[in-house]
């Protein structure tokens, strides 16, 4: 089983200053993911953000983490407090953490607090802490900036396990990372009595598996290829849609089931056509109108649960696109001449639809491929 950290972030700016003193660098694939917090860099050149930039840059180009974290040390002025931490996953469990001079990771596990065996030494005038573990389904993650565990409340300082108990009563409900991070932001809103003081950014993460989807849209070029684009569409976990009423009924005559129109919702199909049911599809709506619909409403929402519009077609792939985080597209070239993009008629409009829509996907930090025939 495949693990996908699931991750949000938010950086709170004082009321005083324009830009936030802190940096969030967060990075993902399906074998990799990074996320780093550097907080106020004061003498630094540019801020803590040129910083944040270039230990991503690095990661990214899969340098080690500890030359990544040498090479940040080493270009720091002497004797400047700049606190930063970085998690690295590879493979989906294998966790790599350091921080230095910053708040400790918090990790919630089956609802108790793990302490993680840190290895502590001094490099450059540094305190860094190192730790390597295994990540596992359910695990909640926070990194905070070091203006969050300055936190004062209730005529008190909080402490790190103070927030600790905080987050762990927070994962009580195996909330996601969304929910983690705005009930984190919350926390420190209530209870901060000197929040004008100081920046604070927080990254909170929700380990769980891999969500993947297929989508089907548009007849193959050549027909004798028919089946096989089905059956890499039956042979995908995860949610199975086809966007396109000749692909259905190419779909429904291979698998040998009858494809069905569903009963339409209340105040009938108005701006998207029909759905139709068809045995071990999730999905089958019309083509280009109701992809481009579907991406209408997406940019409308940031999350699942805020998407608009009735429960049509639309809106119904719109969520099952939000809702994974790896998404295949298998797209016909076949053309029809009541649905081209170019002069030349030799574009199909899905083609273009599709592009734009996997653009948007991939900006959320969706992983998207594409396969034509």
């Amino acid at each position: 089983m495949r693990l996908w950290i699931e991750s949000a972030h938010q950086s709170r700016v004082r009321t005083d200053a324009e830009m936030c003193s802190n940096a969030i660098s967060t990075f993902q694939t399906e074998e990799r993911f990074f996320a780093i917090i550097v907080s106020g860099a004061g003498r630094v050149e540019g801020g803590a953000t040129p910083i944040a930039d270039r230990a991503a840059c690095m990661l990214e180009q899969e340098t080690p983490l500890d030359t990544v974290v040498e090479t940040l040390l080493a270009a720091l002025p002497k004797g400047e407090h700049v606190p930063f931490s970085m998690l690295q996953v590879l493979e989906g469990n294998r966790a790599y953490l350091i921080d230095c001079d910053a708040p400790p990771l918090f990790m919630i596990r089956d609802g108790r607090l793990v302490v993680l065996p840190v290895i502590e030494e001094e490099s450059h005038g540094h305190w860094v802490r190192r730790c390597e573990f295994l990540l596992q389904d359910g695990d909640h993650i926070a990194m905070v900036s070091e203006g969050y565990i300055r936190i004062k409340g209730w005529s008190r300082q909080w402490g790190w396990r103070d927030i600790a108990t905080s987050i762990r009563r927070l994962t009580d409900t195996r909330c996601d990372a969304e929910q983690l991070l705005g009930a984190l932001v919350r926390t420190y809103e209530r209870l901060a009595q000197d929040e004008a003081a100081r920046d604070v950014s927080v990254v909170a993460m929700f380990v769980r598996p891999l969500r993947s989807a297929t989508l089907w849209s548009g007849p193959p070029a050549n027909r004798q290829l028919e089946q096989d684009v089905l059956d890499k569409l039956m042979a995908e976990p995860g949610p199975r849609m086809i966007c396109g009423d000749t692909t259905a009924e190419i779909a429904a005559r291979l698998l040998g089931e009858e494809l069905a129109m569903e009963p339409p919702p209340e105040g009938g199909w108005a701006e998207v056509p029909p759905v139709s049911r068809l045995a071990g599809i999730s999905l089958v709506t019309e083509g280009a109108v109701t992809l481009g619909k579907a991406r209408e409403r997406m940019a409308k929402a940031q999350r699942v649960r805020d998407l608009p519009g009735p429960e049509d077609g639309a809106t119904r792939l719109a969520q099952l696109l939000l809702t994974a985080d790896k998404i295949h597209f298998l797209v016909g070239l076949a053309v029809n001449p009541a649905q081209v993009a170019d002069k030349a008629g030799k574009v199909p409009l899905r083609r273009i639809v599709i592009e734009d829509l996997m653009r948007d996907l991939k900006a959320r930090g969706k992983i998207v491929s594409i396969e034509h025939f």
